[in-house]
């Protein structure tokens, strides 16, 4: 009852106290004068503060290239040239409050499009009140759980709704050309890119391959097709199709395929899990900088995912590839566990007593599943393509393609491990780094992505993977261990800390000798062989374990961490259109000249950059965020409400959770209000 009563206070003291701050600004109605300073890929100052009603001067010199600006909502807009004899100026009145954008609109470099500043009319409410309002939400969340009489989440239990029970639908999944008319055209857009990565402009905002792939395609991955389609993606991507008419020597028709033990035994056991694609993905994100820019760049990504898809299927054969190895599919396999679309079987005592298994083996209506899934056994999306070869191969019609509630899959425990929690940990993590590097006003961080120096990339190098492999998943351990030791009334055993902390020993020698040549220390000294190794034995925990009504620290480590998938997914969600709709029009002009080349093809190369509703983005970015803040919580107290019958030490156990969820949540909204 206190819980109640300190909640039910704490929201209350919140929204008496929301309007105070309004008091403080006041409107100064006086001229401002800012001289900005351009540089590739900055503005000095990248940030000013003026109260609304103020006239504000601006001017602008350049000291390497010609930079442009324009300002959102206010149109406001300079040129600058190096050794120009009077700078630019223009003047405007700042009589609407709130957090704008200036953009360059001067193609002065790879990073150009992501060149911005910022202008702060005071009082900025939105900005101002962001954080009562995530204390707001955080507080109102766990209020109502606690009042609400919830009944634990049954994984695999709710409603569903069989989209194959229409026959259309079901006539569409038979089919072998199914499959391949998705892939087609994408295929065909793939060629583009790629002769457009290595024959087109070098310029990126000019070239096919960038627009289309980290743009036009990034967008639609991230607004819809995950979040709506969950693996949709995986049952179109054009990258392993090449691999498996080769494995097959047929493209549409049925044609041969390995065995599924050649696949099964011959993949190494220690990289069936998605370690290797944690691994391929911190790679791209870490020269995401180099890739995002240079056609060149992405070209010579997708030409190696291209190869190691066909090398893959023609050795092991199936998808090995997108299971194990793709960084794309590592991202999405963690996000389709929270969408509404499934593959699953209608009767599980079905596939019991059929002993063939055609799904898996194959027949002559089609192949055995590429995933190497059990669809009688399957009761996640991580690891299902989507491809419809189990609903081919069926021959008692037992699989079905449903809809159901967004989310389903994380209540789930089969399959939860410490490698999916860390891509958990690495998606969230970037997502606030790309942020921070391509939407944030911070030169010195551009300049360290984009290799401006050596010394400077190594640093940024290292804090990238401290902030991935230690830092997120340090604090979230923190907040875990918080829950727990207040839930049960006592702190952890060694044993139990040692058991977490295990996945990150692996990557501490690595981060050490990163650190250790950035700061040009010499390398410590090995021991001799033989000799003791301090602290190499873990912790024995003498005496029995005390009883406790909450699961392992470790096991709640993992289950806790499925609650920031909905989080990390909002997180991209918003990130992603944040530069959409300023960057999406580059997509317009290339319709008609792919290359780069002066083409007209469709007389759309001469149009205009465009840039949509961009003074409405924090305003879009705002409930999405908060969406994702909810969206985590009740996750969280869902799963911890599944290892334990005890209300009070459910919610003991998820507050601190929740106070890491509102942290992350805050980081966010400073970065975009």
């Amino acid at each position: 009852m206190n819980l109640k009563y300190g909640l039910l206070a704490l929201i209350l003291l919140i929204i008496i106290l929301l309007p105070l701050p309004a008091v403080v600004f006041a409107k100064a109605n006086t001229t401002r004068d800012f001289t900005f300073q351009a540089r590739a890929f900055e503005y000095t100052p990248s940030v000013i503060v003026v109260q609304q009603g103020d006239r504000v001067r601006l001017s602008m010199t350049a000291t390497d290239v010609a930079h442009g600006l324009v300002l959102d909502y206010y149109e406001v807009e300079l040129t600058a040239h190096p050794r120009q004899e009077k700078p630019a100026v223009v003047e405007f009145v700042a009589d609407r409050p709130g957090r704008y954008r200036f953009h360059c609109t001067l193609v002065c470099g790879p990073l150009h499009p992501f060149m911005t500043g910022e202008l702060i009319v005071e009082p900025n409410y939105l900005g101002l009140y962001s954080f009562p309002i995530l204390l707001v939400f955080t507080l109102g969340t766990l209020g109502v759980l606690w009042w609400r009489k919830e009944k634990p989440a049954v994984p695999g239990k709710g409603w569903r709704f069989e989209l194959t029970r229409f026959r259309v639908v079901r006539w569409f999944v038979d089919q072998r050309w199914f499959q391949y008319a998705l892939m087609l055209p994408n295929m065909f857009f793939f060629v583009i890119i790629m002769l457009a990565a290595f024959i087109g402009t070098p310029v990126g905002n000019a070239n096919f391959a960038i627009i289309y792939v980290w743009i036009v395609w990034w967008a639609a991955l991230k607004l819809l097709l995950i979040p709506f389609g969950g693996r949709s993606w995986c049952s179109m991507c054009p990258i392993p199709a090449p691999g498996e008419w080769i494995d097959h020597r047929a493209f549409i028709s049925k044609g041969k395929e390995k065995p599924l033990a050649v696949a099964r035994k011959n993949w190494p056991k220690a990289l069936r899990n998605l370690w290797t694609q944690n691994g391929t993905f911190l790679a791209v994100a870490l020269f995401s900088a180099i890739i995002l820019t240079r056609p060149w760049a992405t070209g010579v990504v997708l030409l190696a995912f291209f190869v190691g898809a066909i090398l893959l299927s023609y050795v092991y054969g199936r998808r090995i590839f997108c299971r194990y190895v793709c960084p794309v599919s590592g991202f999405i396999a963690l996000y389709s566990m929270t969408a509404p679309l499934e593959v699953r079987v209608k009767d599980p005592e079905v596939c019991k007593k059929h002993v063939e298994k055609d799904c898996v083996c194959g027949n002559e209506s089609g192949y055995g599943c590429p995933w190497l899934e059990y669809p009688g056994n399957m009761k996640r999306n991580a690891y299902c393509g989507l491809c419809t070869e189990c609903l081919k191969t069926c021959p008692k019609e037992n699989v079905g393609l449903n809809l159901r509630p967004f989310g389903t899959d994380l209540f789930v425990a089969q399959g939860r491990g410490v490698d999916e929690v860390y891509n958990v940990f690495i998606m969230l993590t970037c997502a606030i780094i790309y942020s921070a590097v391509y939407l944030g006003s911070w030169g010195v961080l551009k300049d360290w992505a984009n290799i401006a120096t050596i010394g400077g990339f190594l640093f940024y190098g290292v804090l990238f993977f401290l902030a991935n492999l230690v830092v997120m998943p340090g604090l979230f351990y923190l907040a875990v261990l918080l829950g727990k030791a207040w839930a049960e009334k006592r702190m952890p055993t060694r044993q139990e800390v040692f058991e977490i902390l295990e996945p990150m020993r692996a990557w501490l020698p690595i981060l050490s000798e990163l650190m250790r040549r950035v700061l040009r220390r010499p390398t410590p000294a090995t021991p001799a062989p033989g000799a003791p190794i301090a602290l190499a034995e873990k912790p024995v925990q003498r005496g029995p374990a005390p009883k406790q009504s909450l699961p392992p620290l470790k096991q709640l480590f993992v289950d806790y961490g499925y609650a920031l998938a909905p989080l990390g997914l909002i997180g991209w969600i918003a990130f992603t259109v944040s530069f959409a709709l300023i960057d999406i029009s580059y997509a317009i002009p290339l319709i008609s000249d792919p290359f780069g080349w002066g083409w007209n093809l469709f007389g759309t190369a001469t149009v205009p950059w465009l840039r949509f509703i961009p003074e409405w983005i924090p305003y879009i970015q705002t409930p999405i965020l908060l969406l994702g803040l909810v969206a985590s919580i009740v996750t969280a107290h869902k799963i911890v409400r599944q290892r334990t019958d005890d209300k009070v030490v459910a919610m003991k156990s998820v507050i601190p959770v929740a106070i890491f969820i509102l942290a992350i949540t805050a980081i966010f909204m400073q970065l975009y209000v």
